[in-house]
């Protein structure tokens, strides 16, 4: 034989091939020259020119049996304590997966049955005339460990004899070094650990060394999407020498043939289920000895003795700023002063980081301009959408000081929330150890107001000062009429709302937050364990939660509790309805008279006074916005509400022929 190593595959293989030459010759009268083919293989598979017999090759494999190699095979073979026999009729049935020949060949034997598998009494009689000292009853397989595996599997409901056994292709192909990777998986490549937080590189190598001595049967690791699960798990099986894998959560329930060969592959299986609140599952393990690591978020557990969990914690704003720093001179496009300082304000990780200054970047490039903050949040709406988008609606609006008018009071409430939420990572320095018991870098605040009165504005002014994208969460996709899914289509809002620190707006809160009541009736019975739930999620958020309702009564007084922040919107005073008036209609609008007059007579929102200008501009065309062209939105918006339009405000219809002879005075003159 040549002096190249043939592989235990290959010599089984080769013997699966002798064997049935030799049965054929011995069940068949004719050969129609199969038997040639057959042995022609079996020469290639064992790189030999002369002949060889399968009783010779049997007595070769037997005198080193238990083989010693380190092949997949040959530890499947160590593991259960296989004889010789049972891997033959485990090497068959994966031929007859892999090898046309071998299929024909079967077909051939137990022909006139149409069965496409070994039949069980094929296999008895096949063995027998290899192994006729050792019988093998194929009862006693009904229990076997490959079995219950799920690595060979009986199919059919006939008698014993007339069964079929098969075994997995992908299993098969593992077994003969013709497989990476599993159909329907892939393998994570590997990323700079220097994207992680410091804390958790350090934690790498104690980590691979408790799964590899088998102190932990797997991990558990805690983390929004883009938290650098990935990069950590990637770097732990590097440690040890195994390849990481993701597998479908689906795909590892259904495939017990899987759950089985990440032990002989050298895979470490790497599982994302998606788990509501509350929700408790039970996953297979592969082997007891083999690990597994599970990526999940916040909510959920798994029922898995023996694992260790682990939360991915954020980098502080020193590591931030430095990933920034790293990730923005990668290129060589210019950058403005400034943009990594104001970039790492924001609660994000270093995965995030690096895929922010990408896309800033390439915007940037697009405009054909310096990279700049507004590049960095347009890159944070783009990077959140694709998710996001699903249950919540970016609101894109940049919404300077200059743009919102609010009562003294307000504007100060509003200073005071921007200034919390700025310095919300470092809030809690030198503060005492009771009150860092309930440290969180989320900031809640409650916009109470009639509608119209500028709750939603100011929420995108938040949004814009703090260079953060805003999302409304859109309650009909969230709320679901099946028990527990709307509370995980929330709990993956507040999670990816994390994941890339948005500021997210419950507008018209009520529906969500609501008083809980006493009823024991199915449907407020769930409605409160919603809003429990609700009460734990967003006190442990880290993000910023806006949240608007008309009638702050309507809140349930265990959510005010938790706010930091509760500003009333009132309706605008004369003051602020003059600036509104200005503000809306600029340089196309009447003149500061007119405003007095609109502001001292009509008591409108700033979205009804919106409505007005709207309408007065449609009216108006392209030219100057007039008097009678106000007066045309007045009456529209005065006939929605249901209201008659104040007799003072008829004036209007004369302004453009008296407004220079004749200044008109408003209540507030008088």
């Amino acid at each position: 034989m040549s002096a190249t190593p043939i592989k235990l595959w290959q010599k089984m293989a080769a013997l699966a091939r002798l064997s049935l030459a030799q049965f054929w010759c011995q069940a068949l009268p004719k050969d129609n020259g199969l038997l040639q083919l057959l042995n022609d293989e079996a020469r290639q598979l064992l790189n030999i020119e002369d002949n060889v017999s399968a009783p010779q090759l049997k007595e070769q494999l037997e005198k080193s049996w238990p083989p010693d190699g380190h092949g997949p095979l040959e530890l499947l073979i160590r593991d259960h304590n296989l004889p010789m026999e049972e891997v033959l009729l485990l090497t068959l049935l994966g031929e007859v997966e892999r090898s046309h020949l071998i299929t024909l060949v079967v077909h051939q034997l137990q022909a006139p049955s149409p069965q496409p598998h070994p039949t069980v009494h094929l296999v008895e009689s096949w063995l027998q005339s290899i192994f006729p000292e050792q019988p093998l009853s194929l009862l006693g397989w009904l229990y076997h460990p490959l079995v219950e595996k799920g690595l060979v599997a009986w199919l059919g409901e006939g008698p014993l004899p007339l069964r079929q056994l098969r075994t997995s292709a992908p299993f098969w192909a593992l077994m003969t070094d013709q497989l990476d990777c599993w159909p329907g998986c892939s393998e994570l490549k590997e990323e700079s650990v220097e994207l992680l937080p410091e804390l958790i590189r350090q934690q790498i190598p104690v980590l691979a060394e408790m799964l590899d001595q088998g102190h932990a049967k797997g991990l558990i690791i805690r983390g929004f999407p883009g938290s650098g699960r990935h990069i950590l798990t990637s770097a732990i099986a590097a440690q040890m020498g195994l390849k990481p894998l993701t597998v479908p959560d689906s795909l590892w329930q259904e495939t017990p043939a899987l759950v089985a060969s990440a032990r002989y592959a050298g895979w470490l299986p790497i599982l994302s289920p998606k788990l509501g609140p509350g929700e408790v599952i039970h996953r297979e393990m592969s082997e007891p000895s083999h690990p597994i690591v599970f990526h999940v978020g916040s909510d959920g557990a798994i029922d898995q003795p023996g694992l260790t969990e682990l939360v991915m914690p954020l980098p502080d704003f020193r590591q931030r700023l430095s990933l920034w720093q790293s990730a923005l001179e990668k290129n060589s496009h210019p950058i403005k002063p400034g943009v990594a300082e104001r970039a790492a304000a924001a609660l994000v990780s270093g995965p995030i980081i690096g895929q922010l200054a990408g896309k800033a970047r390439l915007i940037a490039e697009r405009n054909q301009a310096p990279l700049g903050s507004d590049h960095i949040v347009e890159a944070r709406v783009q990077l959140g959408s694709e998710r996001l988008r699903l249950l919540a609606q970016p609101d894109t609006r940049l919404v300077p000081r200059d743009a919102i008018v609010l009562p003294p009071l307000v504007e100060s409430e509003l200073e005071r929330l921007l200034a919390r939420a700025e310095q919300r990572e470092l809030l809690w320095q030198g503060l005492g150890a009771t009150l860092k018991q309930t440290q969180t870098a989320g900031v809640r605040a409650l916009f109470v107001g009639e509608s119209g009165t500028g709750k939603t504005l100011a929420a995108n002014f938040i949004a814009t000062r703090l260079g953060a994208p805003l999302y409304r969460v859109d309650l009909s996709a969230v709320m679901n009429k099946y028990v527990g899914e709307s509370e995980k289509n929330l709990s993956a809002v507040l999670d990816m709302a994390a994941a890339n620190d948005v500021v997210l707006l419950f507008d018209e809160s009520d529906s969500l937050f609501g008083k809980r009541t006493e009823g024991k009736e199915t449907g407020e019975r769930f409605a409160n364990m919603l809003t429990h739930f609700l009460l734990t999620r967003i006190e442990n958020h880290p993000g910023i939660v806006l949240l608007t309702s008309n009638n702050r009564e309507r809140i349930d007084p265990a959510f005010t509790r938790r706010l930091d922040l509760i500003i009333e919107f009132p309706i605008p005073g004369f003051e602020e309805r003059q600036q509104l008036w200005q503000s809306h209609l600029g340089s196309r609008g009447p003149g500061d008279e007119v405003y007095r007059l609109l502001a001292g007579y009509c008591d409108f929102t700033g979205g009804q006074l919106r409505n007005v200008v709207l309408a007065a501009a449609t009216h108006a065309g392209s030219g100057p916005i007039a008097a009678n062209d106000l007066l045309v939105g007045l009456n529209a918006e005065y006939r929605k509400l249901g209201r008659e339009l104040p007799g003072k405000l008829n004036q209007l219809m004369h302004l453009n022929s008296t407004i220079s002879e004749t200044p008109l005075t408003s209540p507030q003159d008088t």
